[in-house]
């Protein structure tokens, strides 16, 4: 049965406004999309695939083999609109990395282990001085460094490509932001952490069903690519969403799977953790450099710390002196310095 039109609330900084479709909403200018979802319209499309997969569930018993097909192919185009409602930049890798790492593929993820992947160091740090600003500023003898530890992380993981194509420079440029926010640690394997898993753009995830640009689960490390290498094209704005769940990753490794067990990173972290309480308890940046989503709890606001820690160090000094010098204990390195 036809449903009716169910209405979609626009919310902008100064204004809000309805549209009735997703067409309407594709017609809107550039100017008024964005790559993240606002509540309203994340909760619409929720509700909507919730229903379509309670009717496939309802109607699967009866189903004919031509029925289904067409529920597969429906659910596809749901899914194709969905994803595209909130993309606004068109997704083409060819045009910014043209290595490719394995050949075309369909159906399951591409999957491709550390071990078997035998880059020279000459590829990692032709890689690394192009697109990684940490990288570029460290000297000599740190760069060698950054390469060997990288390397022996990239061999340690499996990384698994949901794309048709995959690029050398995936799991090195991953691999790097890991081995950028360990630097200063003796520990930076990550070794809890066995799989890296690589989407072209953001996802849909379960369990709630939401989209993503990136998240830690299990014993997994998932990454939007698009959003992953447009943040480090943009190494200034603070925004970072491979160091973000780096960091996530980090608190894991050293805090949650190591509860009754003493390290250093944990006695240092409990200074950081007395820190944070300055900037949580107002619930509210005077200065502007943590947003909403950052100061909801004391794990986001660790994430939103490190990218800051990475991409604004000046501000964060400048604002936060205390909050700075706790992450720079807890990492054991300074921005500032390199």
């Amino acid at each position: 049965m036809p449903q009716a039109p169910q209405e979609i609330t626009i919310t902008t900084k100064d204004t809000s406004f309805t549209v009735y479709s997703v067409e309407e909403y594709n017609q809107l200018p550039d100017s008024l999309k964005s790559p993240f979802i606002s509540e309203q319209l994340q909760k619409l499309e929720t509700d909507r695939l919730r229903e379509n997969y309670r009717r496939e569930q309802e109607e699967k018993e009866k189903l004919t083999p031509a029925g289904a097909v067409v529920i597969i192919v429906t659910l596809a185009m749901v899914f194709y609109f969905f994803r595209n409602l909130f993309t606004s930049a068109k997704y083409d890798l060819k045009e910014s990395i043209s290595e490719n790492l394995v050949d075309e593929s369909a159906g399951q993820p591409l999957h491709y282990p550390g071990r078997d992947l035998n880059l020279s160091e000459d590829e990692i740090k032709r890689i690394c001085s192009k697109y990684n600003p940490y990288f570029q500023k460290l000297s000599f003898d740190k760069k060698i460094q950054f390469i060997r530890r990288l390397n022996g992380f990239m061999r340690s993981k499996h990384f698994y490509i949901y794309a048709g194509k995959g690029y050398k420079e995936m799991p090195v440029l991953i691999s790097a932001a890991a081995i950028q926010i360990t630097f200063g640690l003796d520990e930076y394997m990550l070794p809890y952490f066995s799989n890296i898993i690589i989407h072209p753009d953001a996802y849909l995830a379960d369990n709630p069903l939401r989209i993503l640009m990136g998240n830690v689960q299990g014993r997994s490390i998932t990454l939007s690519w698009k959003h992953f290498l447009e943040d480090y094209q943009n190494p200034t704005d603070g925004k970072n969403v491979g160091l973000h769940e780096m960091a996530h990753a980090l608190q894991v490794q050293y805090l949650f799977t190591k509860r009754n067990r003493n390290n250093e990173f944990k006695e240092d972290f409990a200074h950081y953790d007395r820190a944070d309480d300055e900037v949580l308890k107002e619930k509210f940046d005077a200065h502007g450099l943590f947003d909403k989503y950052a100061l909801k709890d004391k794990n986001e606001l660790w994430a939103t710390s490190v990218e800051l820690f990475f991409e604004r160090p000046a501000d964060l000094k400048l604002d936060y002196p205390e909050l700075y010098d706790s992450i720079k204990l807890v990492l054991n390195q300074d921005p500032l310095t390199l």
